[in-house]
């Protein structure tokens, strides 16, 4: 019996295999309607109430051309001289740069020509349009739509209203036709090419599938023959298939038919589908995920054979996922799910697969994202329950976790089981897994208590000093979005506890704070280049190139857990750029603004030896606070931490300094002069050597009329990042996002939530946290260097903002920094400054000398892909001698009302410029004295910048002596900046010697252990005579003693 079903599947298996292979009918049915013309274009329109969304623009009718592409234009043309690169992309007018899909660019011949000898040219176009509801045309749109959801990751059940299916048939060159002058005759045959382009949406989400028969032409010399993608208006060109494989494209098999290509296109970033493509794309879709995994992927890229395993692997560690899911019996299948791995490293990290008998290996670049950033419903809660009931306590004995069931499975049989997995930091692996839970659960139950007594934790097991918490599904299939749920990272004093009793007696955190501590004090390397903490609040919320808010402590959080382990601070910020060793800062602030050292509070501010990577910094920073700060009462072994993790003194801190450009052209520079751009074109911003700046300033796309510029698009360079941010313009699909945001030429996406922070190069990009900030309009880029430009959309103009450090020298239409604002306006290659301050005379002598034109040989530096070359046109440059007297003498506002004569824009430009002064006052230079340091002590305030009293009004331990008050006065020259406390520091909080401590502790121990003896008995003769006196109450005492036997046994 068993051989006959292996037979009876044997053979579906091959009438499988030949249905797969008699699909060789690579075209969809071509129609009747042919193109007639070769210009203008055959415009087809779509369905009233329907637009077509492509690389996130919308349109309402297509266009043909012989010249193998379909257009969202009718003034797109075949251009032998554009090659569609970075250097094509520097000499081409946007205005001239045209939408289009091409399955093969090339130059086609005449339709209907003659060819030499006299034949006729037998190249045809057909089209065929098929609409959803059309009679006779249900089947193909099914056929497609079916094709595409079996072909993208991320689809389902498509169902498309509109596909144009547009057939190119036996098709040649102008080359072949006119300078080979083939005749179709013997042995002078034209090189024909058959080949489709079906376009197909639903109104939202849009696809192309490219469709070659039969491919012959030989590929003229110095040819830009390609298929691929083209935004238009300087959107940006994205390849569908390599040039290389073009002359052979009809025989790879990048589909379940061979010839066939399909796409995803209605956005910037063009997501290929398919299988065993050409190029080596794999799609993982959705193409972020946390670093703790435990996502559901949809992928594609090989095509997924039956028998075969396939998995993924990340990074330079090559971490490896469980094997994909793959739909089973299907000897093809062009779709898997795959569950995304606990990982070590974030950012943008390289995913690769192959399968395990395979040669060719796929791969992308997807975002991984710390687990700070990631939703809270995404995560397992540890849910903290009381004494007893805490996840970082040492004596916990039970434990309490939640999740969230609706994202692991609706199964209405689905299980799970909950385990503990600890992290090695000596190994940087996840290598410890003990199961919490003995047999599955129902994932519908959606918590779990446990006893800790119950999880056996043996010698190996309490060398991990941290770990995370799981709910993993049984059955992988059942998964919706995630196969496993972890929770953040957690301290493991509840598991090991009893072995270090066992090892090191009751005081075990005590010891393990001893041992860290000799172990961490031997390298002091990395305190080496980390940046001095800003000296209050505000100065930290100005420095947005060097700072960042902490996502444990921060003002705007509205987590119940906000500032755990720092009380005394309203806000923490920390650095953004880790050093050599990765180490980095962390700097915490009250609620009047003053800094928190670690010397005057066991909540401050305190530096990280592993900033990077993020359990690094669990191990060496977060546990041994809970070793010496938390598992000891905050005893003096805290303050053997806060020496090893000193506040850095804010006097080695110099804030940075600001420029801008807002509302219609106007500049305020880093020494704080002011102007406006009053000509159209790309200019230089900023020259320094990290990092260059450039501008486009344009009329308003959205009001012509306005007889001023605005900045419409920012390219910075930094290092080896190139970033172009722009404005969405009124033809853009704008209800997603306003700004579009290019790293290396590759769009870059910034959803709220985890992928609000991302790390690339040189360079970290950030979207606004602003709740009300949904569509993508204020983004900040900050450098390695700490450098940070902050470009924002607001009433469709851009604004910019940009914070330079000290140290670097700084030139361009931001001016010069040196504290002088008389040389800003400082031409290019000049040594002396515009002398006439009006406004003709400072565009074309200052303005016009740092535009990017053609003949300045400027062209090799520009970053903004298809310039626009300005020109020295002062039409729009003129004086505003009326003041309106609603701008209260703000001179952008009047400019801005007088070129637009709208009181809204001129309000929000006045807005913009008071921003200005705000920011000049936040980040003023603060004079301190730095810490008071009295080690031990208790103060009437921390207040330690210049003119401040601080009074030392006690001891934490030990006792005070001398002096108690300090003034921090100035001293030195006038404006020698310099200051110190007043008088000399003398108080010191001395306490008595070693031996008498250990003495004293001895004789309160033995008082407070008789104390207690005495107090048990009482109650026991107590209780004794109450029962003698009831009577009848025996039971009632039994109850009793046993309740109080529990109590004592808790305590």
């Amino acid at each position: 019996m068993a051989v006959f079903y292996r037979r009876i599947f044997g053979l579906y298996l091959l009438f499988i295999c030949l249905f797969h292979n008699l699909k060789s009918e690579v075209l969809f049915s071509q129609g009747n309607n042919e193109v007639q013309v070769n210009y203008p274009l055959t415009k087809i329109p779509l369905p009233d109430g329907l637009t077509y969304p492509y690389f996130g623009q919308n349109y309402k009718s297509l266009y043909v051309s012989k010249d193998g592409f379909v257009a969202f234009s009718e003034y797109a043309r075949y251009v032998t001289s554009r090659k569609f690169t970075v250097r094509d992309e520097k000499s081409v007018n946007a205005a001239e740069d045209y939408p289009f899909v091409a399955p093969f660019y090339y130059g086609g011949a005449h339709l209907k020509s003659t060819l030499e000898g006299g034949n006729a040219y037998q190249g045809k176009i057909f089209y065929n349009v098929l609409k959803k509801g059309e009679r006779g045309q249900r089947r193909e749109l099914e056929s497609i739509g079916r094709n595409i959801t079996e072909s993208i990751a991320g689809v389902r059940n498509f169902d498309p209203k509109f596909a144009l299916v547009v057939t190119w048939v036996k098709v040649t060159d102008e080359y072949n036709t006119g300078v080979i002058k083939c005749t179709d005759g013997t042995g002078r045959k034209c090189q024909a090419n058959t080949f489709q382009a079906v376009l197909v949406t639903d109104g939202i989400l849009s696809f192309a599938i490219f469709n070659y028969k039969d491919m012959k032409l030989t590929f003229p010399p110095s040819t830009n023959y390609q298929a691929g993608f083209n935004g238009g208006y300087g959107r940006g060109w994205s390849p569908a298939i390599s040039k290389q494989f073009m002359s052979n494209i009809s025989m790879f098999q990048a589909s379940s038919y061979k010839g066939r290509y399909i796409y995803q296109i209605n956005e910037e970033r063009i997501i290929t589908g398919g299988c065993d493509n050409p190029d080596g794309k794999l799609q993982v879709v959705p193409d972020s995920a946390g670093m703790f995994g435990g996502e559901m992927v949809e992928v594609t890229g090989p095509c997924f054979k039956w028998g075969s395993s396939y998995s993924l692997s990340f990074g330079n560690r090559r971490d490896k996922s469980e094997d994909c899911l793959t739909e089973d019996y299907d000897p093809t299948t062009l779709k898997a799910r795959c569950e995304i791995p606990i990982l070590t490293e974030s950012g943008q990290v390289t995913v690769f697969m192959k399968a395990t008998n395979g040669q060719k290996e796929y791969n992308t670049t997807i975002t991984i994202v710390l687990p700070s950033r990631m939703p809270t419903e995404e995560r397992v809660q540890l849910v903290n329950q009381g004494p007893g009931s805490l996840w970082n306590d040492t004596s916990a004995a039970s434990l309490y976790l939640q999740w969230n069931p609706r994202i692991l499975s609706n199964h209405s049989n689905a299980k799970v089981s909950v385990n503990l997995r600890g992290y090695s930091e000596e190994k940087k692996s996840w290598d410890l897994t003990i199961p919490i839970t003995k047999d599955p659960i129902p994932v519908s139950r959606g918590s779990y208590r446990f006893n800790t007594e119950d999880i056996s934790c043996d010698e190996r097991c309490q060398g991990y000093e941290v770990g995370v918490i799981e709910v993993k599904l049984e059955d992988p299939r059942m998964a919706i979005k995630y196969r496993v749920l972890r929770s953040r990272p957690t301290t493991l004093g509840w598991l090991v506890s009893r072995g270090m009793v066992a090892r090191y007696g009751d005081s075990w955190p005590v010891e393990k704070c001893q041992a860290w501590y000799q172990k961490d004090i031997k390298d002091r390397s990395w305190l080496n280049f980390i940046p001095a903490c800003p000296c209050n609040l505000q100065q930290a919320l100005a420095d947005i190139g060097r700072w960042y808010k902490d996502h444990g402590c921060n003002l705007f959080s509205k987590s119940p857990l906000n500032c755990a382990l720092h009380s005394a601070a309203v806000h923490c910020v920390r650095s953004v750029q880790p050093n050599v060793h990765g180490a980095g800062n962390q700097c915490c602030y009250r609620a009047d603004g003053t800094l928190i050292y670690s010397s005057d509070s066991y909540q401050g501010s305190t530096l990280d030896r592993a900033q990077v990577p993020s359990m690094s910094h669990w191990v060496h920073d977060i546990v041994p606070f809970f070793y010496c700060c938390m598992w000891t009462g905050f005893s003096a072994d805290c303050d053997k931490y806060m020496a090893a993790r000193p506040t850095l003194q804010c006097t080695g801190y110099s804030p940075p300094k600001q420029a801008m450009v807002f509302g219609q052209g106007n500049v305020r520079t880093f020494d704080n002069d002011s102007y406006f751009v009053c000509g159209e074109g790309d200019f230089i911003l900023l020259e320094s050597t990290p990092v260059t700046i450039e501008g486009r300033f344009q009329k308003s796309p959205f009001s012509q009329n306005y007889n001023s510029t605005i900045l419409t698009d920012v390219g910075i360079r930094s290092g080896n990042d190139v970033i172009e941010i722009r404005m969405k313009g009124p033809n853009a699909d704008r209800s997603k996002r306003i700004l579009d945001v290019l790293v290396n030429g590759e769009y870059q996406f910034f959803d709220n939530g985890p992928l609000q922070w991302k790390d690339f190069t040189d360079s970290v990009i950030v979207n606004s946290d602003d709740p009300s900030n949904t569509k993508e309009s204020n983004v900040t880029v900050i450098t390695k260097n700490g450098i940070g430009v902050q470009v924002a959309e607001n009433h469709q103009r851009l604004s910019l903002l940009v914070m330079i450090p000290p140290g670097y020298e700084s030139s361009g239409l931001l001016g010069r920094w040196n504290n002088d604002s008389v040389d800003d306006l400082t031409p290019r290659n000049s040594k002396f400054s515009v002398l006439h301050r009006n406004p003709k005379d400072i565009y074309s002598k200052f303005v016009f000398s740092w535009a990017i034109t053609k003949n300045k040989g400027t062209l090799s530096s520009t970053i903004v892909p298809f310039p626009v070359f300005a020109t020295n046109k002062t039409d729009m440059c003129f004086e505003h001698s009326q003041e309106m007297t609603q701008c209260y003498g703000d001179k952008s506002c009047n400019h801005d009302y007088w070129t637009t004569m709208n009181m809204t824009l001129a309000y929000q430009t006045m807005h913009l410029s008071s921003r200005y002064d705000q920011i000049q006052d936040e980040r003023r230079l603060v004079r301190s004295c730095g810490l008071l340091d009295v080690p031990q002590s208790i103060k009437d305030n921390y207040n330690y910048s210049l003119g401040n009293t601080v009074v030392i009004t006690g001891c934490r331990r030990g006792e005070l002596t001398g002096e108690k008050v300090y003034k921090c006065t100035a001293t030195g020259e006038e404006n020698s900046y310099t200051q110190s406390w007043t008088p000399e520091v003398t108080a010191s909080c001395e306490g008595p010697p070693e031996q008498n401590i250990t003495m004293i502790i001895g004789i309160v121990v033995a008082i407070v252990v008789v104390l207690i003896i005495v107090i048990v008995i009482a109650v026991i003769l107590k209780k004794k005579r109450s029962g003698s006196m009831k009577g009848s109450g025996k039971k009632e005492t039994s109850h009793d003693t046993q309740q109080y036997s529990v109590v004592a046994q808790k305590e």
